[in-house]
């Protein structure tokens, strides 16, 4: 940390409060565009989800490199969604669920591509640390007020004139952050772009999966999805792809429900970005994933901050930060829950219960994601040494 990106560090902490408001809001719209709630009419509430879901994910993509900017765009817009969610109208329910659906996927994109820019681990780790716990507080409408704080600050921060990044060896983990340089090309490009909007449009499936049995559609889309997101992920190289599916099972392992307080859960998060600081971080990640597959509570949201600051260097290296722990996480997520699910009713003969809440699948997930984290942290460390 430096004079120079203390200023960026700190915009980038507060917006994350944005992009963490109210997580529910996502799922809340595809349930809108089923024609579940309300008497809207099916394609118009389609095209809704198309403009919120997809739209936002193109902007924030083909915009990342002018987060800053991006985050002054998003803050009058979290504000008058702070000032609707304390008396919300209902006639204007499903205008506030698509806007605030679109601002916190512009937010978190922003943010994701503000932390590869200033290149903090613990930046990355507390944007997708904070985006998933805000999946556990619905109805936190108060963090809309520190996010767009954030937003407002960053009218104050003008990103570097962009250059080529010093090259550094492949998965260094410590990557220019002494030097405190900010200059790097670009934070997405066009392949970026295209990937992150394929892997956005893959949100209307389920729609188009409608008259089938629940089995079935569980089965499509876990398979669909899980294919979408090992063949858009290697795109990106190996290294993307093997910690895009390490903080996808660290998300998964959470499971439902937490059985913790909001507040432990903040504080899981904080302190795995923390020890993301440290040397051998990406060795740190592995060990909290083992610690929370036998421990569970607030620990996993330690592990997951810690994992996903792991990955920051691989994905800076192929400037790939925002699509893959963006739209690429929330596909691989989506696969994993529901292939999961699937295989429970398939094979387990239930049909219904609370998902993981045994703790038969979030052991092995998270022993997963931790033999995957070591396994990663060793070779990148021979790659150092050779």
């Amino acid at each position: 940390m430096t004079r120079r990106n203390l200023l960026p560090a700190v915009v980038l902490l507060l917006a994350t409060a944005g992009a963490a408001a109210d997580g529910g809001q996502q799922s809340e719209l595809v349930v809108y565009a089923g024609g579940r709630l309300g008497a809207g009419v099916a394609w118009l509430d389609a095209l809704l989800v198309l403009v919120a879901v997809v739209g936002a994910t193109g902007a924030g993509l083909g915009f990342g490199r002018r987060w800053p900017d991006v985050l002054v765009v998003t803050a009058p817009v979290d504000i008058a969604l702070f000032v609707a969610a304390l008396d919300p109208p209902a006639d204007l329910r499903l205008a506030l669920v698509v806007a605030a659906t679109a601002v916190r996927i512009l937010t978190l994109l922003a943010v994701l591509a503000g932390a590869q820019d200033v290149g903090l681990p613990a930046l990355a780790g507390f944007a997708v640390g904070g985006y998933v716990l805000g999946g556990y507080l619905p109805g936190a409408h108060w963090l809309l007020s520190v996010g767009a704080v954030g937003g407002l600050l960053a009218a104050a921060v003008r990103r570097p004139a962009a250059s080529r990044p010093t090259p550094t060896p492949r998965g260094n983990s410590e990557f220019s952050e002494a030097s405190g340089s900010t200059s790097v090309r670009s934070t997405v490009d066009l392949r970026a772009l295209v990937i992150g909007v394929i892997a956005a449009l893959l949100s209307l499936l389920s729609l188009l999966l409608q008259g089938i049995s629940a089995q079935e559609t569980l089965g499509v889309t876990g398979f669909a999805f899980a294919a979408a997101a090992l063949v858009l992920g290697s795109l990106f190289g190996w290294r993307s792809l093997a910690w895009l599916v390490a903080t996808t099972l660290v998300v998964l392992g959470i499971g439902l429900p937490t059985g913790v307080v909001w507040p432990l859960a903040i504080l899981g998060v904080v302190a795995g970005c923390a020890l993301s600081f440290l040397p051998f971080r990406a060795f740190i990640a592995a060990g909290l994933c083992v610690i929370a597959a036998f421990v569970g509570g607030f620990v996993v949201f330690a592990a997951l901050a810690a994992v996903a600051a792991s990955a920051l260097p691989a994905l800076r290296d192929r400037r790939s930060t925002p699509v893959v722990f963006g739209p690429l996480l929330a596909v691989a997520v989506t696969a994993g829950a529901e292939l999961i699910l699937w295989a429970t009713v398939t094979f387990g003969g239930q049909e219904g219960g609370v998902l993981f809440g045994d703790g038969h699948v979030t052991i092995p997930l998270l022993c997963t994601a931790a033999v995957l984290a070591g396994t990663l942290a060793v070779v990148d460390r021979r790659t150092i040494n050779s």
